[in-house]
């Protein structure tokens, strides 16, 4: 289903007040789970505008589907991003670590956790791999001002999930620099995204051998954001009219 597809029946057949219902298995966040989807949110999307939280888990859900095709749904699990919220600079909040903590108790079997977060301004990836002893963290920009506050809160966080499994070895954090970036000043939540897909795709995701080295000034190019667009727009096409 093409991007212009959906971007037409929107502007043309659905008011500033009408919303697409989109809902997700209990099993993809460990609980019932429903967004309603604006007009606006779409429209955003459609023109590679900023995007929140409400798009990037439309996409996560695409994912979620595609894997339990493909039998693969055990070996992920995904937080959802908008029940994180964004913690102050320079706070240490032992609350948002709790909250990272359960989620992941509601979630996580032996799988790769993927972890959209909003620092405030900008959408990063965090990953928390199988074992629970390594975090890994994908940005899309060198600004990383913001990125020393999320990891004291996702490190006590899988800290705390790890003490209620009786593990008492805290995780190990990296960021990750072998990563594509983004060109211009909005594309970090769709950057997200595609970081996402390639994880999720990769028969043996090992992270530090997908994300090597540093890469600098290799960017994401139109046709690769489409490409997480266009299935962005099929999974929302199916909830069209339901």
């Amino acid at each position: 289903m093409s991007c212009k597809y959906i971007y037409s029946h929107v502007v043309r057949l659905l008011n500033e007040s009408d919303t697409i219902c989109i809902e997700f298995e209990d099993a993809m966040f460990g609980r019932p789970k429903s967004i309603r989807l604006l007009r606006e949110d779409i429209v955003r999307f459609m023109e590679i505008r900023e995007i929140g939280a409400r798009q990037i888990l439309v996409y996560m859900g695409h994912l979620y589907k595609e894997l339990k095709k493909k039998d693969k749904a055990d070996y992920f699990s995904f937080l959802d991003p908008g029940n994180i919220p964004t913690c102050p600079i320079g706070t240490d909040d032992r609350d948002l670590s709790q909250h990272i903590a359960d989620q992941l108790e509601a979630v996580c079997r032996d799988s790769i956790c993927l972890i959209p977060y909003n620092t405030g301004y900008h959408w990063i990836l965090t990953i928390v791999n199988e074992d629970k002893n390594m975090i890994h963290l994908l940005n899309s920009t060198s600004n990383r001002n913001r990125d020393d506050t999320w990891k004291t809160i996702v490190t006590n966080g899988v800290k705390m999930y790890n003490a209620s499994k009786g593990i008492s070895k805290g995780p190990g954090f990296k960021i990750l620099t072998g990563n594509l970036k983004q060109s211009g000043s909005v594309e970090c939540g769709y950057c997200v995204m595609r970081y996402m897909k390639e994880i999720v795709d990769c028969d043996d995701p090992q992270l530090e051998k997908m994300f090597a080295g540093c890469i600098k000034n290799q960017y994401y190019t139109q046709c690769q954001y489409d490409e997480v667009r266009s299935e962005w727009s099929e999974f929302v096409y199916s909830y069209v009219g339901a």
